[in-house]
């Protein structure tokens, strides 16, 4: 053990070091050493400390990272817009763009609103509008899980006794899922966790998808 460990320091008098006690001296140089280590290791942490800050603190305003890895807290900056010399709406001779309406045989249903009184007034209303404003709602059906059960069979033989149980044909899905099925789970935007790295579906994403139809 070095003695002299403390007056490298210049800490200690040289004098008060000589006239110190050897079991002392032995004490402060182990203390001396045990605070060396506390400070290195406390600029460890403070330095882990930063980069784990910094990474936190990363959104696709500061780094390369996609929009979509941004915690909800993120505010997007608004991009401003140059201002032209053109006023705000349609502009004159602008060819408009509407949504094109499905025929009245497309329709599963046509509901019919008529307003009661005049909102100007308040009088009672009467008469047909032989061109009312069409608007359309486009809904998708709600989708029924649709079950097929194979039931494997096991038979024994009368010649040698070994029991034989059938097998499924080469054309069933050996993970108990259809091909719509995998194709809506790929299709919907799924967390990055739910795929496997063969580029396939896991079987975690599609027993997700399977409680989710089955509870619509």
């Amino acid at each position: 053990m070095e003695e002299k460990h403390p007056l490298e320091k210049g800490e200690i008098d040289e004098n008060d070091w000589e006239q110190t006690p050897v079991s002392v001296r032995n004490l402060v140089v182990k203390l001396f050493d045990k605070i060396e280590q506390l400070e290195k290791h406390l600029k460890e942490l403070q330095e882990t400390n930063e980069k784990i800050s910094e990474k936190v603190n990363q959104n696709s305003q500061n780094s390369n990272n996609p929009p979509r890895s941004d915690p909800l807290n993120v505010e997007i900056p608004k991009k401003k817009k140059k201002l032209g010399g053109k006023k705000r709406g349609g502009q004159i001779g602008h060819k408009g763009h509407s949504r094109l309406l499905y025929s009245e045989e497309k329709c599963k249903e046509i509901i019919e609103h008529h307003p009661d009184s005049c909102k100007c007034c308040g009088e009672k209303l009467r008469g047909i509008d032989p061109n009312p404003y069409r608007h359309q709602i486009v809904e998708i059906p709600p989708i029924v899980l649709e079950i097929v059960e194979h039931r494997l069979h096991e038979r024994v033989c009368d010649n040698c006794g070994q029991k034989t149980r059938a097998i499924l044909p080469p054309e069933v899905e050996r993970s108990g899922y259809g091909e719509r099925v995998v194709a809506k789970s790929v299709i919907d935007e799924w967390d990055v966790s739910s795929f496997s790295p063969y580029g396939s579906v896991s079987p975690v994403g599609l027993f997700w998808i399977e409680n989710r139809l089955r509870n619509s």
